[in-house]
């Protein structure tokens, strides 16, 4: 059997015998590289790489927005058999000492815009190489003189070998590490041509920065697989209008609008202003998506798949998807595995839980995470008994169907019951004058916990606590009601990967409004 790496994929389609070598592989801007060209590039990039010392097995961190160079790099790197460790660039100096010193990477690649966290963290962490991109910078080696005309084309790498390492948002703590080979990443890959209809006629718009495991894992390497076009949008801004210009312009058939940016467009009135009949497929995803807003965005484009997706930086990143034909029927659900996966809903024992009854979320899958990189302890408890457990709560429907129910430690207990915020969250996303909601358990001298709801509202068209606590009387039992409200017109704090940080809100709770709805 062949070896089959990343850097492969892209060898085949940029080989002068294949269709796709003169296509138009990657748009950035005013840039376009075809399939032959992005293979060269890349290959350029490795021999010089090889040149200026890197060598087979090392970990070469890179700190960048969204860029072509972004894009080279990922292929070099899998070219030369090293390792890629991308680091999101909000990011400070300590944090980013940490994460190089933790990934024991000897290599960091950035630009000019980043250099001063690059400054700051140089006496943090582990002795390194830098490269700066852009402009040159004092003890860097200069990212283009790395360009001599000189290839390296294929390499001794192997499928099995370590070539990612995908960091955790760190949301229960210190950022982890997610071990991925080259085989893990390709496998998370394939399976979205045939789940979502993607080939080589297809344009895949990029808009969340490919630092984030959805950035690049979904649509994005899947396109280029499938010897189609992918479209990178600039990482540091979202314009509804630009985006309703470059989908209209680029003819742009699948793209990933996570939850925020999805109410942002269909409020925007962008859909009614472009041409956007090439639009084949949008996902979601990170956090439930409300119902209505998918139903807006589908009525205003009926041609168009509005689909909720679940997964995570351990892979796969589409572990569940909602067929479209169930967004009404299913409402909230996050729907079922995708074609590589088998997943299920498992109980403290690992039994799996019967239908309506709440456990944690279990997966197998060869895309699935080895484990994280040195740390022995928390990769035994990702994979126990032979699945991976996400640390997600869930539970399953009749039908199979899965409906998350929120992370594990968000869980709380009120009067002896168990209250799992996601629920009570898509309730309340759903009343009127609410754009979005999270809800954390805080201590209560009666019932031990209570629910505190923190809601954006609509500026125009505010809802009241009153009203909130009464629309979800309607749909939810009493002890899962949330007591105290705080209310605003700010968006809810988030990691810079768009995960909602509980942390700081349980920081400033018993800031809100008590209203009487337990009994």
């Amino acid at each position: 059997m062949r070896n089959f790496t990343v850097a492969d994929l892209l060898y085949e389609r940029a080989d002068a015998s294949s269709e796709a070598s003169s296509r138009v592989a990657l748009k950035f801007q005013d840039r376009s590289l075809t399939y032959a060209e992005l293979d060269a590039r890349a290959s350029e990039l490795a021999a010089g790489l090889r040149r200026a010392g890197f060598r087979k097995g090392e970990r070469v961190a890179t700190l960048l927005y969204n860029c072509v160079e972004w894009v080279e790099l990922f292929f070099a790197i899998a070219k030369l058999g090293g390792t890629l460790v991308p680091i999101n660039y909000y990011i400070a100096s300590p944090e980013l000492a940490f994460i190089l010193e933790d990934a024991e990477a000897t290599w960091l690649v950035s630009e000019a815009a980043l250099w001063p966290i690059v400054d700051g963290a140089a006496e943090l962490g582990p002795p390194r190489r830098n490269v700066s991109i852009g402009e040159r910078q004092a003890d860097a080696l200069f990212y283009d003189d790395l360009f001599r005309g000189d290839r390296l084309d294929l390499s001794d790498a192997a499928e099995e070998d370590l070539f990612l390492l995908q960091y955790t948002s760190g949301t229960t703590g210190r950022p982890k590490g997610a071990m991925h080979t080259h085989s893990t990443v390709l496998w998370n890959s394939y399976h979205q041509l045939p789940d979502f209809g993607i080939g080589s006629d297809s344009v895949v718009l990029g808009i969340p920065a490919l630092c984030w495991a959805a950035g690049l894992h979904d649509f994005a390497l899947a396109v280029l697989i499938a010897g189609g076009t992918f479209v990178l949008n600039p990482s540091t801004s979202f314009d509804p209008d630009e985006f309703g210009r470059t989908m209209e312009r680029e003819r742009v058939s699948h793209v990933l609008l996570v939850p925020t940016v999805l109410r942002r467009v269909v409020a925007s009135g962008v859909l009614d202003r472009h041409d956007l009949s090439s639009l084949r497929v949008v996902i979601s995803g990170g956090e439930p998506v409300p119902v209505d807003t998918m139903a807006a965005f589908h009525e205003q484009l009926p041609s168009t798949q509005v689909i909720q997706v679940f997964g995570m930086s351990e892979f796969p990143t589409i572990m569940l998807w909602l067929d479209p034909r169930y967004a009404e029927a299913k409402r909230g659900s996050t729907g079922k595995a995708c074609s590589i996966a088998t997943v299920r809903v498992v109980d403290e024992d690992g039994r799996e839980t019967p239908a309506g009854e709440v456990g944690e979320i279990v997966c197998r899958s060869p895309a699935c995470a080895l484990g994280y990189y040195g740390k022995p302890e928390a990769s035994e408890a990702l994979w126990k008994g032979g699945w991976m457990h996400s640390g997600d709560l869930a539970y399953r429907d009749e039908d199979g169907f899965i409906f998350i129910a929120g992370r594990g430690k968000d869980m709380f207990i009120s009067g002896g019951l168990n209250v799992y915020p996601a629920e009570v969250e898509r309730v309340l996303a759903e009343l009127p004058g609410v754009v979005e909601a999270a809800v954390v358990g805080v201590p209560d001298d009666d019932w031990g916990e209570v629910g505190e709801a923190f809601v954006v509202v609509d500026p125009d068209d505010p809802a009241s606590p009153e009203a909130l606590a009464s629309g979800a009387r309607e749909r939810l039992a009493p002890f899962k009601v949330p007591k105290l409200w705080t209310l605003q017109t700010d968006p809810l704090p988030r990691t810079v990967s768009g995960k909602l940080t509980k942390k700081d809100l349980r920081e400033g709770s018993r800031a809100g409004r008590d209203v009487s709805t337990t009994s």
